[in-house]
């Protein structure tokens, strides 16, 4: 028995969603002002079918014998009705609807003992309807008021999906198909029919509660909006927002989008014999936040929302409650007529004598007259129906206003249509074409034209009066020098005398007799625009400051030719090919005190010694500069690293000179220091040409006296040294500085010792 209903059920297309599906006339899920008419009525069926286990519970799981079981991955899941709704007034309708169920709980789990794999009814819905206001005619904007009772006809112990919020009972058992107690509803509807006024969109808005006698069940607050586009006359589209909210406490917690709530696209379609068959696709709003079916997400916050469940034989599961599938396909089907009309005059909706199968216009206003097709006869063409036309026989193109009658903006006489001025002055003399008379057609309307008979073709001012800009007495069209200053004498032509042709006038010129050719200025005078004293015909430099100096050709004096005038030049004997700056100086742009002409390194950096040649230096010519040289005083010729510093170590004076050592107070080597001292006399003897200068150093402890006796004496013994090792005597000297040059504090032992030393220095003869 159970497989024939789900069968029937499946073939009838039943997807019964939340609160709606009654037999409405728009969509599917939302309620409407519109009434069936007293003796009229329709019977119809809709409802919703889903695929999926989430369908059923969340995550698609349930608990039985204290074990876990998931539903199959398919388990399709029903919900429909059947309604009937009968006009009982005009105003008033009255309605009953009856759902029938079907939960595909098939599991590895004892779902089908537990009667959750079933098919049942629901709870009986017998409602009436009260449309605002009472009179039968068609309205842009109306209201209704609904009120719904519930009859506790479903099955208990029976499903899985609990189909309305109010069936949640938190203090025992809640039965997914019947709330087990008798409810009442109310509702207040809105409708903006748009289509009334010749715009095919109607907007469609309900809320209001149910309440249940069993106090264990929330009061639940249920709400729809729709709005329709008609773009055919027989296919609407729709989008739907429909849900429950629970308002009242009653053990879980509240959230409306815990509850039912849905998003609806869809069409509806207007078929012969007065069927209209709707089909959309219910999206949950939760189902946009987790689009990807991530179970973890479908699992959160589940355990507040826990429902226990006993099924047939006293068989108890608990599962988590789920409010309506993610996705449902759903659709309704619906047949309508009126008993107090005869059957040719069911079809005709908008009663203008058309049926509807034939009717072209399907929602014309009443008591326009139609054609053969149902459309509006409009005999003129003016877009304005005959049925509301003052003014039928409206010549084409005219433009015309709301009762079909002639625009006529500036009240000239003339339609807007036909008028080439629209903007006619009140009460002006006008010819057939709406604008203004005007006889020697100036441009100027002859009510406003003082010289009525200009020739054609002259420029007229306001007044219709050859334009005479200058007032010099000569029509602009003739005048030759229109811009001629009031007073002026003129000749024929409008322009003033000019003696030497120079284009100043005689009555301004100051300089009469002015060559030809030659440049003036506005008082008829040689120009000279830089005030230097030269014309401009002859100054080759036009623009000389003020007060400068210049030469017979008009150009700023330059003696040394460097590009700055003498005037400026601060360095006015510049050689030649010199770069200088803007006071005629030569420029040095590193700041190493080589002019840029004569520097070979113009980039050197800040505070760095360079030679003449504006280089940096490199004293001991090893070709690393000074200022990176960490060994400057390398003999010629020894080859070094980047660093400046000899490659072998026994070419290093750096080195080497650390190696001569003396006894204490004394000028006597230590032995440790003839080897040093032999490295250096090898080197000397390898490099013929190179000069040495011995220099002796102390601390400042005792007499700075007799510190430089020591420092000399200790710098003429290695001298001494080297002479009797055979180095030349000219190619030596010994310097001694005594404390002169530290290159350390003497406040400290350390430094003290690094200040007694022997310096190693080349030089040249």
């Amino acid at each position: 028995m159970k497989k024939i209903i789900t069968l029937s059920l499946l073939a009838c297309g039943l997807a019964f969603a939340q609160a709606g599906i009654q037999g409405g006339s728009d969509g599917i899920h939302q309620y409407n002002t519109r009434t069936h008419g007293q003796l009229g009525f329709s019977i119809g069926t809709g409802g919703n079918i889903a695929l999926d286990a989430w369908s059923l519970s969340r995550g698609g799981n349930y608990t039985a014998d204290g074990k876990t079981y998931a539903f199959n991955d398919m388990a399709p899941s029903l919900s429909g009705n059947f309604n009937a709704i009968v006009g009982m007034y005009d105003f008033v309708d009255l309605g009953m609807n009856l759902p029938l169920y079907y939960e595909h709980a098939e599991s590895d789990g004892p779902s089908g003992s537990n009667n959750m794999w079933t098919t049942s009814r629901g709870d009986l819905n017998v409602w009436f309807k009260v449309r605002i206001p009472f009179d039968n005619e068609q309205r842009v904007f109306s209201a209704a008021v609904q009120v719904d009772a519930y009859v506790p006809s479903g099955e208990e112990s029976a499903g899985v999906r609990p189909r309305h919020a109010w069936y949640l009972n938190s203090e025992g058992e809640t039965h997914p198909f019947t709330s087990n107690a008798f409810g009442i509803g109310g509702n207040l509807i809105l409708t903006l029919d748009l289509v009334n006024i010749g715009i095919p969109v109607r907007w469609n808005g309900n809320g209001g509660v149910v309440y249940t006698v069993d106090h264990d069940l929330p009061v639940t607050f249920v709400y729809a909006t729709g709005i329709n586009i008609m773009p055919l006359d027989f296919m609407d589209f729709f989008v739907e927002f429909s849900g429950e909210m629970r308002i009242e406490e009653t053990g879980y917690p509240r959230s409306p989008l815990v509850d039912p709530m849905l998003l609806t696209p869809g069409f509806r379609f207007h078929l012969p014999w007065n069927v209209d068959f709707a089909m959309g696709l219910d999206v949950a709003v939760r189902a946009l936040r987790n689009f990807t079916f991530d179970g973890d997400k479908e699992m959160a916050h589940s355990k507040d929302y826990k429902l226990r469940y006993v099924g047939e034989n006293d068989k108890v599961a608990t599962y988590y409650y789920t409010p309506t599938p993610l996705y449902a396909g759903t659709a309704a089907l619906t047949w309508r007529f009126d008993a107090k009309k005869p059957s040719k005059a069911k079809n005709d909706e908008d009663q203008d004598g058309v049926s509807d199968d034939k009717d072209k216009c399907l929602h014309t206003l009443k008591g326009i007259k139609v054609d053969s097709l149902g459309c509006p006869l409009d005999t003129d063409k003016d877009g304005v129906p005959d049925g509301v036309d003052n003014c039928p026989n409206t010549p084409e193109g005219v433009t015309v206003d709301s009762v079909g009658c002639p625009m006529d903006s500036d009240k000239d006489g003339v339609p807007d249509g036909l008028d080439k001025c629209p903007n006619t002055k009140e009460s002006r003399q006008i010819d057939a074409t709406g604008c203004e008379s005007d006889f020697d057609k100036d441009g100027i309307p002859d009510a406003d034209d003082r010289c009525p008979n200009t020739k054609a073709g002259v420029p007229v001012d306001s007044t219709g009066c050859a334009a005479d800009a200058d007032k010099d007495g000569v029509p602009d069209n003739l005048d030759k020098c229109p811009g001629t200053k009031e007073g002026a004498e003129v000749n024929d032509v409008g322009c003033e005398g000019d003696r030497d042709g120079d284009g100043v006038p005689d009555a301004q010129d100051k300089c009469p007799n002015t060559k030809a050719g030659v440049p003036v200025d506005s008082t008829g005078c040689t120009a000279d625009a830089d005030k230097d004293g030269v014309p401009d015909n002859l100054d080759k430099c036009p623009n000389t400051p003020e007060g400068s100096s210049v030469d017979s050709t008009g150009c700023v004096s330059d003696f040394d030719k460097d590009g700055v005038s003498d005037d400026l030049d601060k360095c006015p004997n510049t050689k030649e090919g010199t770069v200088v700056d803007s006071t005629g100086c030569p420029v040095d742009t590193d700041k190493d005190g080589v002019f840029d002409g004569l520097d070979k390194c113009p980039n050197t950096e800040k505070d760095i010694s360079v030679d003449s040649t504006g280089c940096p230096m490199d004293i001991d010519h090893d070709g690393v500069p000074d200022h990176l040289d960490k060994c400057p005083y390398t003999l010629e010729g020894v080859k070094v690293d980047a660093k400046g510093c000899p490659l072998n170590k026994k070419q290093d004076l750096n080195k080497l000179k650390q190696g001569i050592q003396f006894q204490t107070n004394s000028t006597k080597f230590t032995k440790d220091s003839y080897g040093t001292l032999n490295d250096i006399v090898a080197l000397l003897k390898q490099i013929p040409s190179s000069n040495l200068e011995v220099q002796g150093h102390t601390d400042n402890v005792g007499k700075e006296e007799k510190n430089k006796e020591l420092s000399q004496a200790r710098a003429q013994a290695v001298v001494d040294y080297f002479i009797q090792q055979g180095v030349d005597s000219s190619r030596l000297r010994a310097v001694g500085y005594g404390s002169e040059k530290p290159i350390a504090s003497n406040g400290s032992k350390h430094g003290r010792k690094q200040n007694r030393r022997v310096e190693l220095v080349p030089f040249e003869k």
